[in-house]
């Protein structure tokens, strides 16, 4: 299987998890460690919403590598299709 070729594009105020396309993979990344995470969106538009923002989330989230909630970056990229 090839390397996937990453596109990252920053997530809006106003997207939320139902604007998503379906090859479009969702992550985070912490910025004191530049650990970057995929986030599984399915689960998430479940607990919260499929029509909430998809920032919603930000805060919420703690890096596993640092422990601290600097994961301040919430991207998407473009996965297999």
């Amino acid at each position: 299987m090839g390397k996937l070729r990453v596109y990252m594009m920053m997530v809006s105020n106003l997207e939320t998890f139902g604007d998503l396309a379906s090859w479009e993979i969702l992550f985070a990344v912490c910025t004191e460690c530049t650990r970057a995470k995929q986030i599984d969106r399915y689960e998430l538009a479940k607990k919260y919403g499929l029509h909430s923002p998809i920032n919603v989330i930000r805060p919420k989230l703690i890096c596993k590598a640092c422990d601290r909630r600097t994961v301040s970056v919430i991207g998407k990229a473009n996965g297999p299709r």
